[in-house]
């Protein structure tokens, strides 16, 4: 790779429109900087940044140090963690504060490979830590940067970066910070800039104000990016019944019929956010916090009558449901969706 990336002029653009100032970016002297980071990159995870800034704070508040998460309970940290979803993360945040506490002795491991094998924690996160707890001199990689790199050099952001040439960046990178600041800085206005000016679709960038011009996506005229298009077929949603499938880890079913399984059925949301709606009836009716996933199935019977299935787990609360043991999948498939 001939050609090298103009770090400068990222830092000319984020000086002059930068203005995204997370609390999780406010760097410390102390040794909290990873601790900080590892609790905002969980929180971050498949969760927008402005959602996150609550919690983060609230969290933080009530747990400055590790190892006051380490000694928390479920139950208590729920109590900060609640609406924000996706609740494996907190069992897996309490889970990693007590790995660290306890095997490296409050402190984060400076070894990819050991942050690699801490719950919850990828590539990517552990990447996180280093570049942003330990300002190490490394890229924090994701699909934000991976999109850059690559209509930089590649001219189409589908087109992937091979191990090599990322690591031919990553020395460029190396070679032009003169400061540990601005590894961390670097990093995030990377980010910035990929979530500000680098939409997934390219028709909708802007060339005046496209700051690469002499990437081969600026200079082809960004036409040769292939345009993704999903199709899916219209199916009504907010007019279709909610069948849930309440389980234990597909292990153990709850059934408010004693005799049979049979999962919950509720009416039709109104709305397309089934994951919410299924939430906010069982946090009213029953008093328990639940983790839901996406739809897995929709159907309409011979009736005309719309349906769609969600799996959900109970993450809060105590409940009464009878529970019976784990149902064959064709028993159950053949409850559920027979028409």
């Amino acid at each position: 790779m001939q050609k090298k990336f103009p770090w400068q002029t990222l830092i000319d653009w984020f000086q002059k429109n930068g203005k995204h100032d997370f609390p999780w970016r406010q760097y410390t002297t102390t040794s909290t900087n990873e601790y900080r980071v590892w609790l905002a990159e969980i929180l971050l995870q498949q969760t927008q940044a402005d959602r996150v800034v609550w919690f983060y704070e609230r969290i933080l508040l009530k747990y400055p140090t590790i190892e006051d998460l380490a000694n928390a309970t479920y139950d208590e940290f729920f109590a900060y963690y609640q609406w924000l979803g996706y609740y494996s993360r907190a069992r897996n945040l309490l889970k990693t504060a007590v790995i660290v506490v306890n095997e490296y002795g409050w402190i984060f491991p400076k070894d990819k490979s050991l942050l690699k094998k801490l719950p919850g924690v990828g590539e990517y996160t552990a990447r996180a830590i280093l570049a942003f707890g330990y300002a190490e001199t490394n890229l924090a990689w994701d699909t934000n940067l991976e999109t850059i790199f690559s209509r930089y050099y590649k001219w189409d952001k589908q087109i992937k970066l091979t191990e090599w040439e990322k690591n031919e960046i990553e020395e460029d990178f190396k070679n032009f910070v003169s400061e540990k600041s601005q590894i961390r800085n670097i990093n995030n206005w990377l980010m910035d800039w990929a979530r500000l000016m680098e939409p997934k679709n390219s028709s909708l960038l802007d060339r005046e104000t496209y700051i690469f011009k002499d990437s081969e996506f600026y200079i082809s005229g960004w036409e040769t990016e292939i345009i993704e298009k999903k199709i899916s077929a219209y199916f009504p949603i907010p007019d279709a019944r909610v069948v849930v499938i309440l389980h234990r880890d597909h292990k153990a079913y709850f059934s408010s019929e004693k005799n049979e399984y049979w999962p919950f059925i509720l009416d039709a949301s109104e709305d397309r956010d089934t994951r919410k709606y299924v939430q906010d009836y069982f946090r009213q009716q029953y008093w328990l916090e639940l983790s839901v996933r996406p739809i897995h199935k929709k159907w309409i019977t011979k009736d005309g009558n719309p349906y769609i299935a969600v799996n959900a787990q109970i993450q809060a609360g105590k409940n009464n449901f009878y529970c019976h043991p784990k149902i064959p999948a064709k028993i159950l498939i053949s409850q559920l969706y027979s028409e």
